[in-house]
């Protein structure tokens, strides 16, 4: 399959956040009643869907926190950095060919600043951040209809079996890092297209598919 579009999650698929965003739950946590999260390994083999279930978290508390984390966020996000060899992924897709996005339930203006940070805003066309209570696959599916690309012409990037699961809502196919939110056994089970272990693996697939 050549794809035309690359759509990328942010939060531990381009950008190191994790443990950061695990600190300011933590934080957070006594304020919406929430008990901390300590075992973040055991939270990696988890389903996002599950876990917020096993911790009584609904949806309008989750729109809380989530503005809540988003705020604490943007007074670090000058510290966050992007993956090693991440830069250089973008920038040689980008060379190749390939339209670059982001789309991400954290803020725009968070998302910007990292990428400057790491000199790699100039690869991207555009950056959509907000949370949708009902599923990321309406925000992917906005972005296809915005930049006239088909679903089948299109790829997600992602760290959770969440981003997985919005791509096939939206019509496109996955691939799942294993860097990030979910570990490589979870993501397995979803099956998507393609399983990476590290941005060198990511990148020689797509050039290799994009022939």
């Amino acid at each position: 399959m050549q794809y035309s579009i690359i759509l990328w999650d942010f939060d531990g698929t381009l950008a190191d956040t994790l443990p950061g965003l695990l600190r300011i739950f933590n934080d957070l946590a006594p304020e919406f009643g929430l008990e901390p999260i300590e075992d973040a390994q055991a939270m990696r083999d988890t389903p996002p869907s599950d876990l917020l279930r096993q911790r009584g978290i609904r949806w309008w508390k989750m729109i809380r926190l989530r503005n809540a984390i988003v705020r604490r966020q943007k007074n670090e996000i000058d510290s966050i950095r992007l993956f090693p060899d991440v830069p250089e992924m973008l920038e040689r897709l980008h060379a190749s060919g390939y339209r670059l996005g982001v789309v991400s339930s954290n803020s725009a203006a968070n998302i910007r600043r990292c990428l400057q940070a790491s000199d790699a805003e100039q690869w991207f066309e555009l950056v959509v951040g907000s949370w949708q209570p009902l599923g990321k696959h309406r925000s992917l599916r906005r972005v296809l209809r915005r930049t006239g690309v088909h679903p089948q012409q299109a790829l997600y990037v992602g760290d959770e079996v969440r981003d997985i699961t919005a791509a096939r809502r939206a019509g496109m196919d996955a691939a799942a890092v294993t860097w990030g939110g979910n570990t490589r056994h979870l993501l397995a089970q979803y099956h998507p297209e393609k399983l990476v272990d590290d941005p060198i693996e990511l990148t020689g697939w797509l050039t290799d598919v994009s022939r």
